[in-house]
């Protein structure tokens, strides 16, 4: 029986040791301007983790980069878990202007508070 064939690039699927080892040959051929965006793109790895590759083959890459891109890394989390929660909310009819969100089960259902219109006006009051 023969192994079925990737269609995947050799090059996207190294690990880490074989990206090292294979990046001094391509950083000979890169003749791009971004370094990392060029490295991210073709060994299939997100922006943090080429700067720190690249960083590890002695290639200068601006702190100031970096800390940036560890920012926006954490800002993407947030906003992708804060869809998440709208979206498990929507999905069982309820929106974030009549439940309070409490937490969440197991099972990944929403618990909370529901408000009531009448009982807003009675607040106010």
């Amino acid at each position: 029986m023969t192994k079925k064939k990737s269609n995947t690039p050799r090059h996207k699927r190294l690990n880490r040791d074989g990206r090292l080892q294979a990046a001094k040959s391509w950083l000979v051929k890169y003749n791009g301007s971004n370094k990392v965006r060029g490295y991210s793109k073709h060994f299939a790895v997100d922006l943090l983790c080429a700067a720190q590759e690249l960083k590890m083959l002695g290639i200068l890459v601006d702190e100031k980069y970096i800390k940036q891109l560890e920012i926006d890394k954490e800002r993407r989390i947030k906003n992708n878990q804060q869809k998440k929660e709208r979206k498990q909310l929507e999905e069982y009819g309820q929106d974030e202007n009549d439940f309070l969100n409490i937490g969440f089960t197991e099972n990944g259902v929403p618990y909370g508070i529901y408000f009531d219109d009448n009982d807003l006006v009675e607040d106010e009051e």
